[in-house]
């Protein structure tokens, strides 16, 4: 039986969208290649992957993408964010994937708010209506993990209720579900080409700050983190962290 997984191409397929539609530019790291490269700590002439950066330009709702790929051995994981303006109330994009053999594999996707819905109810009323058809498509087939797999409750609080999330399945499911997470993608490229003032009162720029501190800190994911910190090191893994939470611009 094979150790290894073939790699889906749904991450890889998402960021040429982004990027076309977009118009992101990609900052190149050491020799060109990737923004920030990952070693294995214990074996640092080992790669562990790589974390690639694209930046946004002029009146763009979009401010920077983030992709990390880590490669454990057999276990292939990417994590994809695309992050909204923090001057503006663009909602951010997350997408993952993570891969094992034989064929197993666990998926989610999730456009994360930007705004409170009791007092502003109709920013959530145009961001999240667009993916009621999808959400139910996944979500209501019983045979998809998705449609039964519980939440984490601690990060629940900062993620929206139509995030899509599987228990551990296999890449036919990821296969099947593939078309309801690409109309997410599809309806967040259509959301960031519309302007996203930010209303009366709101600092978008603090929330952002102290959403995007929260959301990633180690506590909120201690299993997700220290797991990273294991592979790369902590201190490889802190660069990665202010990656995700730093602004561009």
């Amino acid at each position: 039986m094979s150790t290894e997984s073939v790699p889906s191409p749904l991450v890889t397929d998402v960021i040429d969208t982004v990027v076309a539609r977009a118009g992101l530019q990609e900052i190149p790291g050491p020799d060109n290649g990737p923004y920030l490269p990952l070693t294995f700590s214990d074996n640092p002439e080992q790669s562990a992957g790589a974390v690639r950066l694209w930046s946004s330009s002029g009146d763009s709702s979009l401010d920077r993408m983030v992709h990390m790929r880590l490669l454990t051995g057999p276990v292939d994981t990417q994590l994809l964010f695309v992050f909204g303006r923090a001057d503006s109330t663009m909602p951010h994009m997350h997408l993952q994937t993570v891969q094992f053999p034989p064929d197993g594999c666990v998926y989610n996707v999730d456009l994360l708010p930007r705004l409170d819905p009791v007092t502003h109810p109709n920013w959530f009323t145009r961001v999240y209506t667009g993916l009621r058809r999808p959400y139910k498509a996944a979500t209501g087939d019983a045979g998809n993990s998705c449609a039964q797999a519980p939440a984490n409750p601690a990060l629940a609080f900062y993620m929206s209720p139509y995030g899509i999330a599987s228990a551990r399945t296999d890449t036919t499911e990821l296969e099947h579900v593939s078309p309801q997470l690409l109309a997410y993608i599809d309806h967040y490229l259509a959301l960031a080409e519309e302007k996203w003032p930010v209303p009366d009162g709101v600092d978008t720029i603090g929330r952002d700050r102290q959403y995007l501190q929260l959301f990633f800190a180690d506590e909120l994911d201690p299993r997700a983190w220290h797991g990273v910190y294991k592979v790369i090191g902590e201190a490889r893994g802190k660069v990665v962290k202010q990656l995700l939470q730093t602004p561009l611009r």
